[in-house]
């Protein structure tokens, strides 16, 4: 049995951040499908994904990386140099912030798992046309976010960017982005990725 269980569902893109990390890192771990409103005393908030590790119940996908860089071996998620570091907490943090804002919002307005008015949906995805160039731009400059290796900004950028192609408005938007385009397919090509992709979100919604 794997010491750590990861609760939530597979078409959450925090959930596969979450997962994505274990595969990274070699890290054995039992999915158990909650979903939002069922987390109880996991999460006070109500979100997914948390984990449990022994006695340890932790929420918030930031934390949950941090804990198993800092706890098990394999490939380090955050570069040890420093300035490297802050690149890629930058870029978390701008996933976490400006993409979920914008385009994550609008994703899950598309498919009526967070429905809001037309006005409100048409102000995510003016939004999400100014934040993807920011990531595109970037990956114009390095192969991943970060350099030449993947790091915990990938991991958070690459379930959120999968879904563009099935979301109208996003799927222009991403073909707008030829360096997300091309990292894409060399994330595409992990391992990790192959392992936790979800069934695409447009036969989830039919």
């Amino acid at each position: 049995m794997a010491d750590i269980k990861i609760y939530g569902v597979p078409p959450s893109s925090f959930t596969r951040t979450v997962r994505l990390a274990c595969h990274e890192k070699g890290i054995d771990y039992e999915l158990v499908p909650m979903f939002p409103g069922q987390m109880g005393a996991l999460n006070p908030f109500q979100k997914i994904p948390a984990i449990t590790h022994g006695d340890l119940t932790l929420y918030e996908s930031t934390a949950i990386l941090r804990y198993f860089d800092r706890t098990f071996p394999g490939p380090k998620l955050w570069p040890a140099d420093s300035r490297q570091a802050a690149l890629c907490d930058q870029y978390v943090s701008a996933v976490c912030d400006s993409l979920v804002r914008s385009a994550l919002l609008y994703l899950a307005n598309h498919f009526g798992f967070l429905p809001v008015p037309q006005e409100m949906a048409d102000k995510y995805l003016a939004k999400a046309k100014e934040v993807v160039p920011v990531f595109d731009r970037r990956l114009g400059e390095s192969r991943f976010l970060v350099g030449d290796g993947v790091t915990a900004a990938d991991l958070f950028l690459a379930p959120i960017a999968f879904n563009f192609p099935a979301v109208p408005g996003l799927k222009e938007i991403g073909e707008a982005s030829p360096n997300i385009g091309r990292w894409m397919r060399e994330m595409s090509a992990r391992p990790s990725m192959q392992a936790t992709a979800p069934e695409p979100i447009a036969a989830r919604a039919a």
